[in-house]
This record gives structure tokens, C-alpha cells and sequence, in this order.
């Protein structure tokens, strides 16, 4: 959670939280027109700046939002501003930074965009394995629209997690499984991609279904590169498919790696998870 009165980064100058002053009936407020990318950072390091950038940028191009200077041709001023803001925040081991791009105008036509960055202290630096496996449940109420737009980070997706983390809540499990309008798995609600473990062959759901296009889901994926595991991102991934899984894992850059224990009357191992989440440590202390 940001605190109240921590420094933000509003459009290149940085003030108090509390002082923030947004037009209440631009776009992003009324039809949820931005869209973000979060950074995990060390101190005042940011993990994996440029590829954070470049999906922020994809993201804004299929928005047909313009790209500010900053985030394509100078961003070494951009780096240089962030890396201020977290030092103003005393961000001095683990820390979340969050870059949101958004419309300002009040009407679709309107072309300025703004962006506001905000951080956050983290428990850690590296990433920690649950120590108690994760009970899984599946949200089939309201789908997730299949298509690009769910590759992304926008306020639209983050509706249908909010109500399926809700709903895992509610069914007193960890997590809640989203699925796309064909009923077929395409990530958690709260902790991320999702990868199914399979006779030691990693499966994830192709983009074409709906899921996050991650830095992370990328990670995992050169991880099972490293590490000589086949992984599979074209078999789409559904319920039968998690009842006949080894193991099942979430990935995110809030949470890392998310062993899941238990979904229904299965129950899951966790060994690649480990195995992934220690070389995803090593990914980011090489970072720092």
C-alpha cells in the first residue's frame, strides 16, 4: 500500500501523494483509460528496467496512446527520474514501483497523456517461496475478454480479478483461477501467469487465449530454457488439463513464484516451482 504522503512522480515532478490533483472526469477515471506496468526494485535499482518499458510501450501503442520522449528515445531520464523517487521514498532494500501511463481529456478524441509513478516498500529483495501451498479454485462467473487488450496491464482485466479474488476469498481458498470466454484457464486473480508441470514439461496458456504477456511469464519461460525444460506455450490450458497436472504454479512480479498445493481433490507437488524460483533469484541478483 502507498503511504499517505509518500513522494510520487507525477508527470516529471515530484510531490506528496495527498497533493495528487487529477481532472475526476478525464478517461481514466470514468472508462479506465491507462494502463501500467510494475517494477520490482533494490534500493533504488530498478530489475529489468527496459523490458518493464517496453511492454508499457506495447501496451500504449495498442491504446493508440502517443509515447512520451522519455519512454522511447531518452529513457535515461526517465531511469534518472525514478531512481530520485525511490531515494526520495527511502526505498532501501525491497521496493515496488508502479508506472502508470493515462488519457487526461475528458473526450476520445483527446491525444495528451500524462504518467504518474508510485512505490512501495517490499518485504524483500529476492523472491520467497510460500512455505504453505497455495488451495486453488476456478472463477467462471465473469470471463475474461479473450483478445489483446487482456495481454496487458488495464483496469478493464483488473475488474474481472478483483471480482474473482473475491470470490477465492469468499470460497476460502488462496487464489481463483480466471478463465476466457471458452471456459479454458488463462492465469490467477492475484498471483499471476499460470504454469501447469507435466512428465517435467512446463505449460502455459498462449496469448491468443487472454493471459497477462508478463516480463515475468517471459522469465519463466527463458528459466525453462536454462534449466533444459521443455515448456510449452500452444496447449491451451483447462480444467482436465490441471487434474491430471504434477505440479501447478503462479508467477508474478509482486509475488514471485506461488506453488499451488491443492485444487478440488488433487494435490501437487512443488519441485519445479523451487527450482524455477532459485534460478529467478539468481536472475535478479545478477540485476544488482
Amino acid at each position: 500500500m502507498i503511504k499517505q504522503g509518500s513522494q510520487i512522480d507525477f508527470n516529471g515532478k515530484y510531490q506528496p501523494s495527498d497533493t495528487l490533483d487529477i481532472n475526476i472526469f478525464s478517461r481514466a477515471m470514468l472508462y479506465g483509460d491507462c494502463v501500467y506496468e510494475q517494477i520490482r526494485t533494490n534500493a533504488s535499482t530498478m530489475l529489468f528496467f527496459g523490458r518493464h518499458l517496453d511492454k508499457l510501450c506495447a501496451a500504449m501503442t495498442f491504446l493508440n496512446m502517443p509515447i512520451p520522449e522519455k519512454f522511447s528515445v531518452h529513457r535515461t531520464v526517465l531511469k534518472e527520474e525514478l531512481t530520485k523517487l525511490l531515494i526520495k521514498n527511502k526505498i532501501f532494500k525491497g521496493g515496488m514501483l508502479t508506472l502508470m501511463a493515462m488519457r487526461t481529456g475528458e473526450v476520445a478524441e483527446s491525444s495528451e497523456v500524462i504518467y504518474i509513478a508510485t512505490v512501495q516498500h517490499m518485504p524483500t529483495v529476492l523472491f520467497e517461496l510460500n512455505k504453505e501451498g497455495f488451495m486453488l479454485n476456478i472463477f467462471n462467473e465473469i470471463p475474461m475478454p479473450a483478445g489483446r487488450l487482456a495481454n496487458y496491464n488495464t483496469y478493464a482485466g483488473n475488474m474481472v480479478k478483483n471480482l474473482a479474488y473475491q470470490f477465492a476469498r469468499k470460497s476460502r481458498t488462496n487464489d481463483a483461477c480466471i478463465v476466457n470466454p471458452q471456459g479454458n484457464i488463462v492465469g490467477g486473480a492475484r498471483c499471476g501467469n499460470i504454469f501447469c508441470v507435466k512428465d517435467s514439461q512446463i505449460f502455459t496458456p498462449p496469448l491468443s487465449e487472454g493471459c497477462a504477456d508478463t516480463v515475468m511469464r517471459r522469465h519463466v519461460l527463458d528459466i525453462a530454457e536454462i534449466l533444459d525444460i521443455k515448456a510449452d506455450t500452444e496447449t491451451i490450458i483447462t480444467p482436465e488439463v490441471m487434474q491430471v497436472a504434477d505440479e501447478i504454479f503462479f508467477a508474478s512480479t509482486e509475488y514471485g513464484i506461488s506453488w499451488v498445493m491443492g485444487w478440488q481433490n488433487r494435490r501437487y507437488y512443488r519441485w519445479t516451482a523451487e527450482s524455477v524460483l532459485n534460478r529467478l533469484n539468481q536472475f535478479y541478483a545478477d540485476e544488482f
